[in-house]
């Protein structure tokens, strides 16, 4: 990715950190920005390998170890001196205009995690010891539904039971489906209010209003209230058309539909089971890598693991990973698994 240089010899300023000054006078720039991209591929891979054995519920996955992967890679990225060598760098005027705008992401990236805060530090890492904690505990959680007809409970993940909301024929049944998932909330409540509480108490240390506002800010740009004028105005343009459209499901179907385990059904149900005969899950693997060919879309020379099965204590909802990040070394290559 980088063009190999040699860097002139000059004087470390002596005002930086000594791991920093360290750094400098044995690092060319090319040699830093390889052990920068060395460092980060090795640790989020770690941690990337962790969060899927966790996430699929694979046999001797350890949350444990993914609380202790996640703090190393985090730890990383919020090291102040590894911020300050990049500026250096940057200050130093010697790097190329590729280089520059390498550094240049490297240290919007540092600045999302550097805290300046050894508190803020000590709280981070409490907090993502009980983040896992939670995942784990809601991860085991005894989740199903109790069938109304024989008071039988039956084991169910999140996903079966919005699937069966959508698709089964008995309202009764939809609405025990709902009750299920409806047990969710009471289950962890106490536990995520702790993780709720410590995340507001971190982010209000670094000066922001609440968790919210700090995850908008680093994400977007912007802070929560810029958000919330974007959204507010959003939902105020579209609430005519809601209004409109349960009022018209309403007349259409009865006004149980407007329940929230009739909802889904009765505007999806019965065209749900009469394209399922077109679309068999046997067919969904080929019919997604025919989509991605069809957008231009390759993962030539890529290696894909794909876990498409539901299953008790499996992470419910979708998502695409990538353990080590897709990137151009200096060799070549670069291909990432996903």
């Amino acid at each position: 990715f980088f063009v190999p240089w040699m860097l002139a010899v000059r004087r470390v300023p002596t005002h930086l950190p000594a791991v920093v000054r360290r750094t400098m006078a044995t690092a060319t720039l090319p040699a830093f920005l390889e052990e920068m991209n060395d460092s980060y591929e090795r640790l989020h891979k770690a941690f990337e390998d962790n969060f899927w054995a966790t996430k699929m519920n694979l046999q001797g996955n350890s949350v444990a170890e993914l609380t202790k992967t996640k703090g190393e890679y985090e730890a990383f990225l919020g090291n102040a001196n590894h911020l300050a060598a990049v500026r250096e760098h940057l200050k130093s005027g010697t790097a190329t205009p590729e280089q520059e705008r390498v550094l240049r992401i490297i240290e919007k990236t540092f600045m999302c995690y550097t805290t300046g805060s050894a508190e803020a530090v000590r709280l981070k890492e409490q907090l993502t010891a009980l983040e896992g904690e939670l995942e784990d505990y809601r991860g085991k959680m005894p989740l199903g539904y109790t069938d109304p007809a024989t008071g039988d409970f039956h084991s169910a993940s999140s996903v079966q039971l919005r699937t069966l909301m959508r698709t089964e024929g008995s309202e009764a049944m939809r609405k025990a489906c709902h009750e299920g998932l409806g047990s969710i909330g009471p289950y962890i409540a106490e536990r995520f209010l702790e993780v709720v509480k410590l995340r507001n108490r971190f982010a209000k240390l670094l000066g922001y209003v609440d968790f919210y506002d700090y995850k908008v800010t680093q994400a977007e740009g912007f802070d929560k209230a810029a958000l919330f004028k974007i959204l507010d105005d959003l939902e105020q343009q579209t609430r005519p058309i809601l209004a409109h459209a349960r009022e018209r499901l309403a007349k259409e179907k009865g006004p149980a539909a407007l329940e929230p385990w009739n909802t889904g059904f009765m505007m999806a149900g019965e065209a749900t089971t009469e394209l399922d005969p077109y679309f068999p899950f046997e067919r969904a693997v080929g019919v997604w890598a025919q989509t991605f060919a069809g957008l231009g879309i390759h993962y030539k020379g890529a290696t894909m693991s794909l876990d498409l099965l539901d299953r008790q204590g499996k992470y419910s909802h979708g998502f695409f990973h990538w353990p080590p990040p897709a990137w151009r070394p200096a060799g070549g290559g670069g291909g990432a698994p996903v």
